[in-house]
């Protein structure tokens, strides 16, 4: 997957010298969260963390002020937190990376022709995930516990570097059984929505900052029935923006 996104970003790159399109290679950081929403009993949950964004996007003039502007990055998040299995205790290391596609719907304003503007956008981002990840580093009844957990597909890799093969296999298929039981699965794919403004300088450089939330629930199967969550970014970037080809 990584190798698709090299290749996908590249050929949009490929375009900036090709046609007489706006791509801009972009580069974003912000803060990452997660909040989850309990219905039974209600209860609110929410763990922040980093996030990074790379890739391009692409203008097409629409009108004088219009564009829209699909595009495709490459993003990474990464949250702390407490362990998610019960009566279990310690810390949980959450690390994913998804391939995204942006479809912004931008409004540009010239303040002074070639030196500054403003544009504001709003759209929906599309996302599938690569990879979703968490490192555990738990105590489970005075017994020191280490591990991994794949959110998308279940598999778990956990053992105790104080006890021996076999009695650290049973710890991990004990903690697989109680994940398996509370169906503690992610779903790949994301609908979020993104809103932002930006500045233009001198026609290339941008300056952005946006906020973008997950609409739809990332938990699946049983625990999705009692659960609702959904991912966040708060985040600033910047733009480079190819110029025109005149012909």
């Amino acid at each position: 997957m990584k190798k698709l996104t090299t290749i996908l970003i590249t050929s949009l790159l490929i375009c900036a010298t090709t046609t007489s399109a706006q791509v801009a290679i972009r580069a974003d950081v912000g803060v990452a969260g997660y909040k989850t929403t309990c219905f039974d009993p209600a209860q609110v949950s929410s763990v922040f963390g980093l996030g990074l964004q790379l890739g391009a996007d692409y203008d097409i003039h629409i009108t004088k002020r219009f564009y829209l502007t699909p595009g495709l990055y490459w993003s990474y998040r990464a949250a702390s937190g407490n362990s998610p299995v019960e009566d279990v205790y310690g810390t949980e290391l959450l690390q994913e990376h998804f391939l995204n596609i942006p479809v912004h719907a931008k409004w540009k304003f010239d303040i002074r022709p070639e030196k500054f503007g403003i544009y504001v956008y709003v759209g929906p981002v599309f996302s599938v995930g690569m990879s979703s990840r968490s490192n555990f580093d738990m105590m489970i009844s005075a017994i020191k516990v280490e591990g991994t957990y794949n959110y998308f597909n279940g598999d778990s890799d956990f053992k105790s570097p104080v006890l021996s093969g076999s009695m650290s296999d049973k710890i991990n298929d004990m903690i697989q059984d109680e994940l398996d039981t509370m169906g503690v699965r992610y779903s790949r794919l994301e609908a979020r929505l993104d809103i932002g403004v930006g500045f233009v300088i001198k026609g290339n450089h941008e300056l952005v900052t946006g906020y973008d939330f997950g609409i739809n629930n990332r938990v699946k199967g049983a625990l999705a029935e009692n659960n609702f969550m959904n991912a966040s970014n708060l985040y600033v970037g910047y733009r480079y923006r190819f110029s025109k080809k005149k012909h």
